[in-house]
């Protein structure tokens, strides 16, 4: 087996989760970043924190990524079993049967006891933001802000269906960044699922973002990634599924197709689509990603039998740009095919 103590004091796990990928700034203690090992799109999804004397790592958006060591971290990151990873830790090994079955053992309880821990901690979260109701509150400062609605028409959702999604408008929405904090006005989505229309999280669509790509934020950093339901009652019980890339073109689509028999979707992010692969049977799904996601649709589309439309510009821009209506829409699902 391998000196795992020294193994793990001697590799800093953000220097190692930064050459895989990951751009880090510190919130609250923690360093976090878009996930470095599914390579996603929410900046504040992967987090490294030190419990006692070790650095570990949590992804929230997908289950798979696992949490734990750096001994983890390389094992999902790169496909290595124990071994490979401490000898690209560069691990001496060491021989000892018994120690190797009691690591395993007291490694399985703590990555046990750690995703309990992180379970508790996103339902307290969860509670905490349900019960503060800040949604209504940033409907509320919508209603009262003519500017902010007009942003949301220019952006293809009338003043009527911005009521219906109670979206919404926040003026000082503080974020954390590598200067320091930043605080910009915002568009808010709240994110619904299921015939009560429970709440999962709020988007908030940064109008002065610190930095150009950064154009989206959670309400609650460390809550699972939930897609967009335009229908939140229907949610997947439709025959028809047209599953989009965002919050903001899944409204603009729904509004555009005008057929309430068809659910539309909207991902998180183009690489936010693996939580619905084991949800989606027997309905006939149409996957129409953002021009850059064609390979991530074509791979998606594969593990749920579905059709793939390609579209030289993302969906919303077309629509608003008047290149695609109603016809349009329905004419690109007709002609689309399985690969």
């Amino acid at each position: 087996m391998y000196d795992l103590l020294k193994l793990r004091s001697s590799n800093d796990l953000v220097q190692i989760a930064e050459r895989a990928g990951a751009s880090f700034r510190k919130i609250s203690g923690e360093w976090r970043s878009h996930c470095p090992i599914h390579q996603g799109d929410n900046t504040g999804a992967f987090a490294v924190y030190t419990v006692g004397s070790e650095q570990h790592y949590k992804c929230f958006t997908r289950e798979e990524c696992g949490t734990g060591d750096v001994i983890d971290f390389v094992q999902k990151k790169y496909g290595y079993n124990f071994n490979q990873a401490c000898e690209w830790l560069g691990g001496e090994q060491i021989i000892d049967p018994v120690q190797v079955a009691r690591m395993a053992e007291e490694r399985a309880k703590r990555n046990i006891a750690e995703l309990e821990a992180a379970t508790n901690k996103a339902l307290k979260v969860l509670e905490e933001l349900r019960e503060t109701e800040s949604w209504l509150q940033y409907h509320l400062s919508l209603e009262e802000n003519k500017a902010a609605q007009k942003i949301w028409e220019q952006n293809g959702l009338p003043v009527e269906w911005q009521n219906y999604w109670q979206l919404g408008y926040c003026n000082n929405f503080s974020i954390t960044t590598d200067a320091g904090k930043w605080t910009t006005p915002t568009l808010t989505i709240p994110i619904f699922t299921g015939p009560a229309w429970d709440l999962q999280n709020i988007r908030h669509r940064l109008l002065n973002p610190y930095k150009p790509g950064d154009k989206y934020r959670p309400e609650k950093p460390g809550l699972v990634a939930t897609p967009y339901y335009c229908d939140p009652e229907m949610m997947l019980e439709a025959n028809q599924i047209l599953i989009v890339e965002g919050e903001k073109k899944a409204m603009v689509t729904y509004l555009t197709i005008e057929d309430s028999s068809i659910q539309v979707i909207g991902l998180p992010g183009k690489n936010q689509w693996k939580s619905l692969v084991d949800k989606l049977a027997t309905q006939t799904i149409y996957i129409l990603l953002d021009p850059d996601a064609l390979d991530q649709a074509k791979e998606f589309s594969k593990l749920v039998n579905g059709r793939v439309i390609t579209l030289a510009m993302k969906v919303d821009d077309a629509i608003i740009d008047g290149v695609l209506d109603k016809n349009g829409i329905r004419k690109l699902l007709a002609g689309a095919r399985r690969n």
